[in-house]
């Protein structure tokens, strides 16, 4: 019997990673080509989404259109301020997607003393509304655990609509 050809999965979910290009352009590259290319399966389930090379005034519409296709978000903040990563994450939220949030650090510590731009930002849109936001990390560990949390994240939403399956079919037999 000849080998199985490799099958690919109609439509991928999408993942949208967001950051500031300016201070995570390198990372942001790895990450996706990393969920793009899952290791442990060919069929591809997942595919993530980048907005690159923006710069000056925020498009919005850009943003929408990205955002409107994907099923979760993930937003990497660290100490440069980006009104694209701000207009990404405001949009993700308004969308009611699962929201994975992460603030990199030089020096994963607390430091005392004035809230910069992007800390004042995610205490106000996000602790403040009761998302978590993961970290201070140093970059080199962040990765792995953004892959963890979106297993975690995927199984968690599989679960979720299962649940919801059984209970707006009661009586449906399989």
């Amino acid at each position: 019997m000849p080998p199985r050809p490799p099958q690919q999965i109609d439509r991928p979910f999408t993942v949208f990673i967001s950051s500031s290009q300016s201070e995570f352009e390198e990372f942001r590259q790895g990450l996706k080509a990393d969920l793009d290319n899952e290791k442990w399966s060919t069929l591809r389930p997942m595919r993530a989404i980048l907005i690159e090379n923006q710069r000056g005034p925020v498009i919005h519409d850009e943003i929408r259109k990205e955002i409107d296709r994907c099923s979760i978000y993930i937003g990497i903040f660290g100490r440069i301020w980006s009104e694209w990563t701000s207009a990404e994450f405001r949009y993700a939220r308004s969308k009611d997607l699962p929201l994975m949030i992460y603030k990199v650090a030089k020096t994963p510590t607390k430091q005392r003393g004035r809230s910069t731009k992007v800390d004042s930002f995610l205490q106000s849109q996000a602790k403040q509304f009761g998302f978590r936001v993961r970290g201070p990390y140093k970059i080199e560990r962040l990765e792995a655990d953004i892959i963890t949390d979106l297993v975690i994240q995927v199984s968690d939403m599989v679960r979720e609509l299962s649940e919801i399956k059984k209970l707006t079919h009661p009586g449906l037999i399989l």
